[in-house]
């Protein structure tokens, strides 16, 4: 059992307070969170109440410092996790944190695979773009509901990026098989590729 001994404002974050029990330092916490605990000098607090108001601030901290973080530029809901646990946050606050987001729309991996593909088609192919989006943690099933959204003619994108491969070089039979190859690499399909690749001939 403690005695709350003073709560006062912080002087660079006035939307945050420092929270004294027995005349000791114990943590900064939001300006809400004296609000909702109607916390308030000489209040008596046990234990289980303080793990409880640090665990709400820990919450508070953590959302606002996601938010800062996804508001920059669309993040994957891997990323932000990678992010708080880098911070040291506990699971439940994460997760926590992540559901929040989810709600406030700010993380939405199918939307984030939907932009990846718009931004990226053309310059690979859905192989490749499968392939990272899997890398970033993104689950089969929200790729697979971006891919049925976009309309991609990969084709063209495929042929695209042959012609930049072959700007200035000559076409002979080498630097075909090698466009061939590099068009394969960027995750174009077989069949893909042997479309576009009929619309070079090898030079006299």
């Amino acid at each position: 059992m403690g005695v709350i001994t003073n709560i006062s404002v912080q002087q660079k974050h006035k939307d945050r307070v420092n929270l004294y029990i027995d005349n000791e330092f114990y943590m900064g916490v939001s300006v809400e969170l004296v609000y909702k605990f109607a916390l308030k000098k000489g209040m008596e607090v046990d234990n289980a109440f303080i793990d409880e108001i640090v665990a709400e601030n820990e919450k508070s901290e953590a959302l606002s410092k996601a938010i800062a973080y996804t508001t920059k530029n669309l993040k994957t809901e891997k990323q932000v996790k990678t992010y708080l646990f880098g911070k040291e946050y506990q699971p439940r606050t994460v997760f926590y944190v992540i559901d929040k987001l989810k709600e406030y729309k700010l993380i939405d991996d199918e939307v984030y695979s939907k932009r990846y593909l718009e931004l990226n088609s053309g310059k690979q192919g859905e192989r490749m773009s499968r392939y990272k989006l899997k890398a970033k943690g993104i689950k089969e099933e929200d790729i697979n509901a971006a891919c049925d959204q976009v309309d991609v003619d990969f084709i063209e994108s495929a042929k695209n990026v042959a012609e930049k491969h072959l700007k200035n070089k000559p076409l002979t039979k080498e630097n075909l098989s090698k466009t061939y190859r590099y068009l394969l690499g960027k995750g174009f399909s077989y069949e893909q590729v042997n479309s576009v690749m009929e619309n070079f001939k090898v030079e006299d």
